[in-house]
């Protein structure tokens, strides 16, 4: 099998430079996934449902939009979307620091109605990311492009969680915001020299006539084909179990760091960032791993690490056991990912890429809200550490989906097409 370097120089310059633009966003986007909730609980009083429902209003819009979304990127261009989405997430991020500076004050209410806004956005630039790098790589390749995606965004984590903790500590949460916005604005601007998807492959906006059945029998295509593909199905299935009890871990997660270890921004911030290192080292181990137990025992063995990993927290309250428990879960979930995702891309036909994607993404993140608003009720129940420690033992759950399923036979990690319906 050919190994990763030789592959990754015959990704296109335009895959590059798209995916130099995604890691200088989610650089950015570390602060405010660390400021808003750190925000919101200065603002609440360290109130475990506050961080849920914030968590939840930025997850929400999968279930909301995500199917039109998807849609919409089989018929736009990648470029205009992406640059779109990017620059309302940048304009609402940007009142945060105004109303802090001109009111001194900022309401829970106004945190989620920036939560739910950029989440809208932030779900049309998560579909059309994930739609456009196929059509900029050929399939053979794909896998290999995944696991460049990982390893650059595991580098941005890493270096965008230590910073995101100082900026917080030097500016406060809500200031700091701001580099999230031009983080946004820097990729937008680089977004001008990607090559766009050909006009061919956009699929013709056909005449409504005013009937909405119409758009959703296009928009439920993609979901129809994750249904019908049992390798599909299975993948899908898995990652909505380990998303939803993951949200639920994470909307206490911070609320415990600070209440239970007591840790100041910065010291969550460099803590956090260990899962940025466990997701580098799952990027780099993620297809030996393969190689040598063949992709379904992968998928399955990742996601059960990445549970046990959650559970180190909850269980061995320190520091250095966080910091553990973050490098672990995260881990597992790279390698997870890197064989997970580039399985739609290459079953699903070019012209239900958008469509496809958005499905899966509706499914996953679109109950995710849920497990959120579940995770801050059972934190303020029941504790932060006991809401940890269960949801990490559920996370476990989501192997099983695997394991009795056609995926957990699947050695190689290039799918081929035969048997796409079986």
């Amino acid at each position: 099998m050919p190994s990763e370097h030789p592959a990754s120089r015959k990704l296109p310059f335009g895959f590059h430079l798209l995916l130099a633009g995604q890691s200088v966003s989610l650089m950015g986007t570390q602060v405010s996934t660390l400021a808003l909730p750190l925000t919101a609980i200065a603002a609440s009083g360290a109130n475990a449902f506050t961080t849920g429902m914030l968590l939840a209003c930025a997850r929400l819009p999968y279930l909301l939009v995500g199917l039109f979304a998807g849609l919409l990127v089989d018929r736009i261009s990648h470029r205009r979307l992406l640059m779109t989405a990017n620059f309302v997430m940048a304009l609402v991020f940007i009142t945060i620091p105004l109303i802090a500076l001109s009111s001194g004050h900022i309401r829970v209410e106004q945190l989620y109605a920036v939560a739910l806004l950029t989440g809208t956005a932030l779900v049309v630039a998560d579909i059309t990311f994930l739609s456009w790098v196929p059509a900029l790589v050929q399939p053979s390749l794909r896998t290999a492009a995944q696991n460049r995606i990982e390893l650059a965004q595991s580098v941005a984590v890493v270096m965008g969680l230590p910073m995101a903790g100082w900026l917080i500590g030097a500016l406060t949460a809500p200031i700091a915001i701001l580099t999230d916005a031009l983080s946004l604005l820097i990729m937008t601007v680089l977004l001008l020299f990607v090559p766009a998807r050909s006009t061919s492959a956009l699929v013709p906006l056909a005449p409504t006539e005013g009937l909405p059945p119409h758009w959703w029998t296009e928009a439920l295509e993609g979901a129809r084909f994750v249904m019908h593909t049992p390798l599909l199905r299975a993948a899908t299935l898995a990652t909505v179990t380990i998303v939803f009890f993951q949200s639920a871990y994470a909307a206490v997660f911070i609320l415990h760091l600070s209440t239970q270890l007591h840790m100041n921004a910065t010291e969550i911030g460099l803590v956090t960032s260990m899962a940025a290192i466990g997701s580098l080292c799952g990027a780099v181990l993620a297809r030996p791993i393969a190689q040598r137990l063949g992709v379904g025992r992968t998928l399955a063995l990742a996601l059960t690490v990445s549970a046990a990993g959650a559970l180190l927290c909850p269980l061995f309250p320190s520091r250095m056991m966080t910091a553990l428990s973050q490098c672990t879960l995260w881990l597992g979930m790279q390698v997870y990912n890197v064989h997970q995702v580039p399985i739609r891309s290459v079953l699903a036909p070019e012209h239900l890429h958008g469509r496809v994607n958005a499905s899966i993404r509706t499914l996953v993140w679109g109950l995710a809200p849920l497990g959120a608003v579940l995770g801050g009720i059972s934190g303020n129940a029941l504790g932060t550490s006991a809401t940890l420690a269960i949801a990490a033992c559920l996370m476990a759950s989501a192997s099983l989906w695997v394991i009795a399923s056609p995926l957990w036979a699947v050695r190689t990690p290039y799918l081929t097409l035969h048997g796409r319906r079986q």
